[in-house]
């Protein structure tokens, strides 16, 4: 499987307005929630252990991709929603230029590590990156996306 084909369009947003880190994080638990109707654990719980996890590290890389994630006891599944700041946010000093927000299994769902690589290979080549942050809609984004086809393993 390939991180496009990974990737739901409706758990991508493009230029999505926000004020901060933790506004950007709250954004795509909303449509992560939105898109996945009966998710089995209430969201205030996943953005809990998202926001604890962030204030005992922060998950930006040098890059400018931030991957805020949640691991969740008794739950199998991985969910991987996308988004990039219409306006520059920072997060002590670094601007985010990309969201990757990550719900998995507590000891990790098959594409976890995988998925983790592989955005984190993206985001260091700049020229690639900047295009991927700079795509204006879902689909222009995946097809963006597609141009690297990396393989999850």
């Amino acid at each position: 499987m390939t991180l496009p084909e990974l990737l739901d369009s409706k758990l991508v947003l493009p230029k999505i307005f926000c004020g901060s880190k933790d506004e950007l994080i709250r954004k795509l638990a909303d449509r992560v929630y939105a898109v996945n109707g009966e998710f089995p654990f209430p969201q205030e719980d996943v953005l809990k252990i998202i926001y604890t996890r962030e204030k005992i590290g922060g998950t930006l890389l040098p890059s400018g991709l931030a991957i805020p994630h949640a691991r969740l006891k008794d739950f199998s599944g991985f969910l991987l929603a996308l988004a990039t700041p219409a306006e520059p946010i920072f997060d002590n000093g670094q601007q985010i230029r990309m969201m990757a927000l990550m719900i998995t299994s507590q000891t990790g769902a098959p594409w976890y590590l995988s998925t983790l690589a592989a955005l984190t290979k993206i985001s260091r080549k700049e020229e690639y990156f900047s295009r991927l942050c700079g795509a204006q809609d879902p689909e222009n984004f995946i097809r963006i996306l597609q141009e690297q086809n990396l393989e999850l393993d």
